[in-house]
């Protein structure tokens, strides 16, 4: 799959420069018992509980409602020498779904189990990086793969998420790793780059079923390549089988659909909207149709939010400028780089209600190859003229950027608002000592830590109404900016029914603006917000905005 064993000292170097920016600041948020500062992140018992859930009897119909099975089950692959450990040394003796879990020291377990998932996938954002480059060498040569390399390595949701055991970057990974090898397999009829598609493409699903539209592209181009010099034969040719039967066995493995066939019919009913059987969770809003209107331009101006904030706005008018280039210039590169992105965006994300920033990095990594090339063909178009010296600059200047945009990423980790509220809380408590009681009505990923004093209380929804918060009489209130919404909505079982995804709850409602009016004698005692100078956040749950309240 390589043109040569050599590895470019430049991608050498680029990975060398990620590895700080994706590993200083791993413990961010942790301890924290399964939970996570990180929204939609995979917690330890809850990946333990879906393997549980899986294999616990055959044929069960049980399906996880949020993802495929795919990346949990490789975040307790990577966990698996410690379980082991632990097992036969005593420390995890009797497991259980009930906190300490079975562990003997469960803080310090479950900090194991999370950092070893973080290390996936911080394994999975250099791969990102590699692939990125990859892709563009093979495509545009290796300037632009340089630049896009770099640009992937400093962007700050590919650092966020790499500080995460959320599934999106190793969904990127593996959809990216299918495209590399779908453009090897173009030009070869060996089997490793068409198995390594078969398997990649797999995966993607198997981590994210979103990812289909972006893969639906690449068995048909690189078929359609092979079948020039070979003819019809290339369909049935051992590579073309080899793709097929390694997706398939991927799927079936990465699924559990050997063990537990009905689970997985159950969850693609469930996707589609027509669950087998009643379920207590929301369906997801999807729906796809030829065109929506107005919701077009919307969908369109969230384009440009996700991709202008992952990579910075010169990188995106690089990217424009590239894409004019390479369709004038480069037609091969043109399809391979812009076809998965484009039945990305309109079979698949334009089906969903928002587009948010994370459904776009496979887009993003597209728009940094093109702004690659755009810095490219104009240093040669350049030649010896001082123009050259100006394309220097600006690919200079555009680096530095993205560079400092990264350590940007690591200042909001290192002095993330939740860090300095545990500091006022501690110090709060320290100096009236007596039984602090804090309520909070957000998710604990959005607010900062609970452990000691003082006493932090999550309230449930049915009991968020002024006349039982008078009752309950706790010292404060945190609130979080990030999920606000949550304090007084509720997921819409069925979306279809009202076309929102979110319900109010009167009761909570009156209790939100109350409370923040100064209606409540609770006064804003403490407000901790960060404030990025080069970053344009649209990741809420990093550095969200604190507000704690006090009786007054």
């Amino acid at each position: 799959m390589f043109r040569t064993m050599r590895i470019d000292p430049w991608l050498a170097g680029i990975l060398l420069m990620a590895i700080p920016l994706f590993v200083f600041q791993l413990s961010w948020g942790l301890p924290n018992g399964n939970s996570s500062w990180a929204a939609d992140a995979m917690g330890p018992v809850t990946t333990l509980g879906i393997v549980k859930r899986s294999f616990s009897e055959f044929n069960s119909g049980w399906y996880y409602f949020k993802y495929p099975l795919g990346y949990p089950y490789l975040l307790v692959l990577v966990a698996a020498p410690y379980l082991v450990w632990l097992r036969v040394s005593g420390a995890w003796s009797a497991p259980s779904s009930k906190y300490p879990y079975g562990f003997e020291d469960p803080e310090h377990a479950l900090w194991m189990i999370s950092m070893s998932g973080r290390l996936l996938s911080v394994a999975f954002a250099l791969g990102v990086v590699a692939v990125t480059y990859g892709i563009a060498n093979r495509l545009l040569g290796k300037w632009p793969a340089r630049l896009a390399a770099f640009w992937m390595a400093t962007a700050y949701p590919i650092i966020y998420y790499a500080h995460t055991t959320n599934l999106d970057i190793g969904y990127l990974f593996w959809l990216l790793l299918a495209l590399y090898a779908g453009i090897v397999a173009a030009q070869s009829d060996e089997a490793l780059p068409w198995v390594t598609l078969g398997v990649a493409a797999a995966m993607a699903v198997s981590s994210k079923e979103q990812g289909f539209a972006f893969l639906l592209p690449l068995p048909l181009l690189a078929i359609g390549s092979r079948m020039r010099s070979r003819g019809a034969a290339v369909l049935w040719s051992s590579g073309v089988v080899a793709m097929a039967v390694s997706a398939i066995a991927t799927a079936l493995l990465a699924n559990n659909v050997l063990f537990n066939p009905l689970g997985f019919v159950a969850r693609l009913a469930y996707l589609l909207g027509k669950p087998l059987e009643p379920v207590s969770v929301r369906l997801a809003p999807v729906e796809f149709a030829l065109w929506k209107g107005a919701k077009e331009w919307v969908y369109v101006r969230q384009l440009w939010d996700g991709v202008e904030s992952t990579l910075g706005w010169p990188v995106v008018f690089l990217g424009i400028a590239g894409l004019v280039m390479v369709l004038l210039r480069y037609r091969r590169a043109a399809l391979w780089l812009l076809l998965p992105a484009a039945s990305q965006y309109y079979l698949s994300l334009r089906g969903l209600d928002l587009i948010t920033l994370r459904y776009l990095l496979p887009i993003s990594a597209t728009v940094a190859i093109l702004a690659g090339v755009a810095i490219s063909d104009l240093y040669g178009w350049a030649g010896d003229s001082p123009r050259r010296r100006l394309v220097s600059a600006i690919a200079l200047l555009t680096c530095a950027l993205a560079l400092a945009r990264g350590v940007e990423t690591h200042w909001l980790f290192a002095t993330d608002t939740r860090y300095q509220a545990e500091e006022w809380l501690a110090e709060h408590a320290a100096a009236t000592p007596g039984a602090d009681v804090f309520e909070y009505y957000q998710k604990e990923t959005y607010v900062p830590r609970f452990r000691g004093e003082p006493e932090g209380r999550f309230v449930p929804m049915k009991n968020r109404s002024i006349d039982e918060l008078v009752a309950r009489n706790p010292t404060g209130v945190v609130l979080s900016s990030a999920s606000d919404k949550s304090i007084a909505h509720i997921w819409n079982p069925d979306w279809r029914e009202t076309r929102d995804l979110l319900k109010p709850v009167p009761e909570a409602r009156r209790l939100q603006e109350a409370l923040q009016s100064g209606e409540l004698g609770y006064r804003v005692a403490a407000t901790f917000k960060q404030e990025p100078r080069l970053l344009r956040l649209r990741i809420t749950s990093l550095a969200p905005e604190i507000t704690i309240y006090v009786r007054d």
